[in-house]
């Protein structure tokens, strides 16, 4: 399956401060035509950790900006469904990953996107996601 939409998981708060591999990185994916996104999770995270650096304000307005070049990915009932039931399953086997991953994962697996991510461990567990490991 060709790859042409890509969640980004990973890598948003270094391409924030201007980490070069992942600038670069991201770059490659533009540069190739892929569609980008990240989800509403990733959005949060992005968000709580402005809200709670010493220069907040500024982290803020960069949060803003850097969200408003992806697409963000909601969750959607189909989405919750879907990680709840990855989150039962990965349980039951033992090989639990957490509630955070398993709904980027099943909004990006519902949505036919890739995820690029360093998590590639947990992810992986994931049946069916398209896992771009990220530097």
């Amino acid at each position: 399956m060709e790859i042409t939409r890509v969640g980004i998981d990973t890598g948003l708060i270094d391409l924030l401060r201007g980490v070069g591999e992942t600038v670069d990185f991201i770059g490659e994916m533009e540069n190739k035509g892929y569609l980008l996104a990240t989800t509403i999770v990733n959005a949060f995270e992005l968000y709580h950790g402005a809200y709670k650096s010493k220069r907040w304000e500024e982290n803020l307005g960069s949060t803003k900006k850097l969200l408003e070049r992806l697409i963000v990915l909601r969750m959607s009932l189909r989405s919750a469904e879907e990680a709840g039931r990855i989150y039962a399953e990965l349980e039951a086997k033992g090989q639990p990953i957490g509630l955070k991953d398993a709904l980027m994962g099943a909004i990006a697996l519902t949505r036919g996107y890739a995820l690029a991510t360093r998590n590639v461990e947990h992810l992986k567990r994931i049946t069916g996601l398209n896992i771009i490991p990220a530097p």
